[in-house]
């Protein structure tokens, strides 16, 4: 066993010898086992996800392109979300293009999350249960300075339905309901390009291609003089365009164990073409069975997207002990629909902070000792308002592993508890349960040519 104080940095062929070593000792059989057990687990909760789901997913979705995801993946998760100056070269930096030129070797990468959560207004109470699939990226080094990647990974999800009622006299049951549906998100395809330029100083540019459709229909159902047919007003939007984000960061070397790693990113805000189909139906009172349609308006234009701005500071004992904090800013307030509204949306802000342990990672007996422990915590003012002044805040702590599968290949695990609005303060208050699995498979020789001695 080996008592080199230093720390062995991941990315040396010493780590690889040690690592492939200690890899000898676990059972590939088992591991295989529990992989395929997890993959099989996983994938199949997510179609059962929207069944069970009863009334709204997130009333929160019902505002701009829906709700953002933060873009990173089941190792960001454990750690409260960030990683704009995180990385080790055994997954994929998904925050910072720029630390992309720390992956030496061809990873790829998987996820998913089912997620559990407990809405309830002034008026009622709901459980939600729902699945989604994470980032799928892989990593390639085209050179020893630079590393290009590929991907697809999801940027926002539309998931509401509630309703309301309302009389139209104040003696009588006559009355009319409001039922307001939201569905579909954005998903983004991925390039992304880290490049070494100093010993100690990176940089990157991600370009990505955002797509999708987004549908909101609002039913009106009037309940008075037996009439037995309901309106819809359907709003069926498609959204394409290009987007960038640049990416820094600098690690020096504090003295013999320890680096300082700093990093910031930059998503400037930009447009994305719309082209939004709006139609009315009239069908009987199931909805099953159509009476009349037509278009009411179709509208080309453009919305724009707010930017973001991210910046953070870790503390690294390479393959022991980091300590990270992250601050990020988005830019609601810039936001345009396609009408030209911001929706009275405004800037977000968030704090994040994690911590990520190693037990000894040169040992070469043990599985355990490989094992990457990860805690976190988040804390976001959203964007979302409401009472025209009161700002929903979301705040979650988590925790999960990394287990070795094989040579630099690993299954994440992490979990999240956070609580999004305060009934009394906000009028509406989410508590949610997250469960995030993800893959992170290396290998030292993917698309490497065999050298013949």
């Amino acid at each position: 066993m080996s008592n080199n104080k230093k720390g062995h940095s991941l990315q040396t062929p010493t780590f690889r010898r040690l690592f492939s070593k200690s890899q000898q000792n676990v059972s590939n059989s088992f591991l295989s086992k529990v992989v395929f057990c997890i993959l099989l687990a996983t994938y199949s909760l997510l179609p059962i996800a929207k069944t069970h789901a009863q009334e709204t997913n997130s009333p929160f979705s019902y505002w701009g392109v829906g709700e953002v995801y933060n873009g990173g993946t089941a190792i960001n998760s454990m750690m409260g979300g960030l990683g704009v100056a995180n990385s080790n070269g055994i997954y994929i930096n998904t925050l910072n293009p720029a630390l992309l030129a720390r992956n030496r070797y061809t990873v790829f990468e998987m996820g998913a999350n089912t997620e559990a959560k407990s809405m309830q207004n002034t008026r009622q109470r709901s459980n939600t249960y729902n699945g989604t699939v994470g980032p799928i990226m892989l990593a390639l080094p085209a050179s020893p300075r630079w590393t290009l990647s590929l991907g697809l990974t999801p940027y926002s999800t539309v998931d509401y339905k509630t309703f309301s009622s309302q009389k139209l006299s104040i003696v009588g049951t006559d009355s009319v309901t409001y039922t307001y549906n939201g569905n579909g998100g954005l998903n983004k395809a991925v390039i992304g390009n880290g490049v070494r330029i100093t010993k100690e100083m990176y940089v990157g540019l991600e370009f990505s291609y955002l797509f999708g459709v987004i549908n909101r229909d609002v039913i009106t159902q009037n309940l008075s003089d037996s009439q037995n047919y309901q309106i819809n007003l359907a709003d069926r939007t498609n959204y394409s365009g290009t987007h960038f984000k640049l990416g820094w960061a600098w690690r020096p070397k504090l003295n013999k164990e320890y680096f300082l790693n700093i990093g910031a990113t930059a998503d400037f805000g930009q447009n994305l073409g719309a082209k939004s189909l709006k139609r009315f139906t009239i069908s009987n009172a199931t909805g099953l069975s159509l009476i009349n349609a037509d278009t009411l308006k179709q509208t080309d234009g453009k919305i724009s997207l707010p930017a973001t701005y991210r910046f953070g500071v870790s503390l690294e004992k390479p393959a022991k002990l980091l300590v990270s904090l992250d601050y990020s800013m988005t830019k609601w307030s810039g936001f345009q629909n396609l009408s030209g509204s911001s929706e009275n949306l405004r800037d977000a802000h968030t704090i994040a902070f994690g911590a990520e342990y190693i037990p000894k990672f040169d040992a070469l007996n043990g599985y355990f000792n490989h094992v990457m422990y990860r805690v976190g915590a988040n804390y976001t003012t959203s964007p979302y308002a409401f009472n025209g002044k009161d700002v929903a805040n979301d705040m979650s702590f988590s925790a999960g592993v990394s287990l070795p599968l094989r040579t630099i290949s690993y299954i994440n695990i992490a979990y999240v508890r956070g609580k999004r609005g305060v009934l009394a303060t906000n009028g509406i208050e989410e508590v949610y349960n997250k469960i995030v699995v993800g893959f992170s498979l290396g290998d030292f020789y993917w698309f490497r040519k065999p050298k013949v001695d």
